[in-house]
């Protein structure tokens, strides 16, 4: 007999569109997840921007850098075009998890994740969120401030920080 949706544990994922948040999903899918009493609640917050095609991206490390030449530009342009979008990123996410029984639904979140991921699981009682660190070192974390820190400080329910080198 299938539990209703009401009754499933809601389970959040923050997902920033790097390789280590993929990694985070596979390694939260296999470790965290129930396929049979869980709802896993895909999580991107995007930063809002002035540019209007940097706003279709979510944040990626691995993004080029853009240089100061017209041609480097360019191509950093097109590299960046061939880049999914966050909604898109969610969406094939989503989609895996249809395939292995597992119910979901995915969020764009635009703004400051660290605001917007503890705002979100209090709103919507959200059970567990997990979230990935890259370890960023005291000094990087005091100056630019760390998602994970904040979810920890800031979140209602239990927060499940998963590093890096873990997965």
């Amino acid at each position: 007999m299938a539990i209703s949706i009401t009754d499933k544990r809601r389970v959040a994922l923050a997902y920033d569109g790097s390789e280590d948040a993929h990694k985070l999903f596979d390694w939260t899918i296999q470790n965290v997840i129930r396929p049979e009493s869980d709802h896993l609640i895909l999580l991107s917050a995007v930063q809002r921007t002035n540019k209007p095609h940097a706003a279709k991206r979510s944040p990626s490390p691995d993004l080029p850098m853009l240089s100061t030449t017209i041609t480097k530009v360019d191509e950093a342009i097109k590299e960046t075009e061939h880049q999914p979008t966050a909604r898109e990123r969610l969406e094939q996410m989503s989609s895996q998890l249809r395939k292995q029984n597992i119910s979901s639904e995915e969020h764009i979140l635009w703004g400051d994740p660290k605001v917007l991921l503890p705002r979100y699981t209090q709103a919507h009682k959200v059970d567990l969120l997990v979230v990935g660190s890259r370890g960023l070192g005291v000094v990087k974390s005091v100056i630019l401030g760390s998602v994970s820190d904040a979810c920890l400080k800031e979140c209602p329910c239990p927060v499940l920080v998963v590093r890096h080198a873990t997965i």
